[in-house]
């Protein structure tokens, strides 16, 4: 009969228990290339309509001199503010989402997985359940569980501590691509103890036009291994 030592042998050997560096750096090369390609697109976008905007500009305003139209340019203006809001709440919703999902735990579900003799197939059910949906195509998920996922949960429950997500900070890096920073205020607590310790781990994502994650790294290294001393 495998003992509790056996199977986190077996998760070692199945899934990393910490991202590779090669695996980070290539992730955030992936995040600054895709911002330039953005922000490429959008210069593109915004040269092809210099001159049809001078003209734009020129009739709105002899428009608002000679026809009062200042009620209906305020209310365009404030519904394009209301759908670049909505866009930003859409990707930091997904973000959210993931974060909270990694570093929520160990839930009673990972950790009933983790006791069973064949919990290879049903680990990798759990992960496609909780992460999947929130990524943009097969390889950004299986880049993010083969690194992340319910990975991070191993080494908390090796060491007997709990994690929760406390508050979680965001950036748009620039105004007009998708990718974001975070800084998460992490709170975790040995068990058999009623003290919560809050660590800060930060990381960054690139998003689709669609609010789907291309690529995430999420700097946690340090912090895990300051669990197994």
């Amino acid at each position: 009969m495998q003992t509790d030592k056996d199977l986190f042998n077996l998760i070692k050997e199945s899934y990393p228990l910490q991202p590779r560096q090669e695996f980070v750096s290539l992730t955030e090369d992936k995040l600054r290339q895709s911002a330039r390609m953005i922000n490429r697109r959008y210069m593109m976008k915004r040269l092809s309509y210099v001159s049809s905007g001078i003209a734009a500009c020129v009739f709105a305003f002899s428009w608002l001199f000679f026809f009062n139209g200042k009620d209906i340019v305020l209310n365009t203006l404030t519904s394009l503010g209301a759908n670049e809001t909505k866009t930003q709440d859409e990707n930091i919703q997904t973000i959210e989402a993931v974060l909270k999902n990694s570093l929520t735990g160990p839930s009673d579900e990972f950790k009933q997985i983790i006791d069973q003799t064949e919990w290879v197939e049903p680990l990798r059910q759990y992960e496609e359940n909780r992460y999947m949906k929130y990524f943009s195509n097969d390889t950004s998920y299986m880049e993010f569980v083969n690194s992340y996922g319910a990975v991070l949960m191993n080494t908390p429950l090796r060491n007997g501590y709990q994690l929760k997500v406390k508050n979680i900070e965001y950036e748009k890096i620039d105004a007009k691509d998708m990718v974001y920073n975070f800084s998460i205020e992490l709170q975790y607590q040995k068990e058999g103890t009623e003290l919560w310790e809050v660590e800060t781990v930060n990381g960054q994502a690139n998003l689709t036009e669609e609010h789907k994650i291309e690529g995430m790294v999420i700097r946690i290294n340090d912090f895990l291994g300051s669990l197994e001393n």
